[in-house]
């Protein structure tokens, strides 16, 4: 969900910052279509996401007449868009993914050919539970279970690739977790379709939400999914107020010094998701 901007993702702002100050567009104007597009118009991200870094930087790097709307969650985001009161949503690929397949209210017009994997996370204290699970993931891999519940999720699929997983894993036994037979799961349920709920809101539902149910079941635990707000996520994992984190976690140098991640489990990209006429 977050990481620093590619350098050619600096220079096409640069770019953009240019063709504003020759001219621009207003708001209702030229449509948005890609990043060159965010002068004058009035752009919708999640806070303390990729998107939410990346439009900063481009403001930082001299952009202007960027109207940046923020919200808590990205639901928001696409409600607001729904109503016309911000003309695109910079979001993930694989959030777009929920709103835009087989729909014809929203259209994904610009998907960035940088691309950010995303791991599972742990505490630099969880090296053997965090073997277990990457042996577990990689047995997913290789059944062509993560295939089956990226497809399940996201209408395509996002791990396509990934790894080459060519002989059944062994998975590790000499792990503990916080609770005897119990993998805790740190989780911002509100993302979809990563993680979110049923309509009448009883129910998990979601890729991290099945990746982590397959997990428990290949390690033998059972898994309770801790929901927990983004922008304190990492600080719970480093309270021990579960075991991992599984939430669209981006893998940034910047996280591997302070957690341990997986290799990547679903790949993903910035993207720009715009209401149909």
């Amino acid at each position: 969900m977050k990481k620093k901007l590619p350098i050619v993702l600096i220079l096409v702002f640069c770019l953009a910052f240019t063709l504003a100050a020759c001219g621009g567009s207003a708001k209702g104007g030229t449509a948005v279509a890609s990043p060159e597009d965010f002068p004058g118009h009035n752009i919708a991200v999640q806070t303390a996401t990729t998107a939410a870094d990346s439009v900063d930087e481009m403001i930082e790097n001299g952009a202007k007449d960027i109207e940046v709307s923020r919200y808590e969650k990205v639901t928001q985001c696409f409600d607001d868009l729904s109503l016309d009161r911000v003309d695109a949503v910079y979001v993930d690929s694989v959030v777009s993914a929920y709103y835009t397949a087989g729909s014809d209210k929203y259209n994904r017009i610009w998907l960035n050919d940088v691309g950010e994997p995303m791991g599972l996370c742990f505490a630099k204290s969880s090296a053997p539970l965090e073997a277990a699970v990457e042996a577990a993931v990689d047995t997913m891999f290789f059944d062509g279970t993560m295939a089956e519940i990226a497809i399940k999720n996201f209408g395509e699929d996002f791990t396509a690739g990934l790894r080459d997983v060519t002989e059944a894993p062994v998975i590790p036994t000499d792990y503990t977790t916080i609770k005897e037979g119990i993998l805790q799961v740190g989780a911002e349920v509100g993302y979809p379709p990563m993680e979110y709920t049923t309509d009448d809101g009883t129910e998990f539902i979601g890729f991290d939400i099945d990746v982590t149910a397959r997990i428990g079941e290949l390690l033998g635990l059972e898994v309770e999914i801790v929901n927990t707000a983004w922008d304190g996520i990492f600080a719970g994992l480093e309270k021990g107020q579960y075991d991992l984190i599984a939430s669209s976690v981006s893998i940034t140098p910047e996280r591997q010094e302070k957690y341990i991640l997986t290799e990547p489990y679903v790949s993903n990209a910035l993207c720009i998701v715009v209401k149909n006429d």
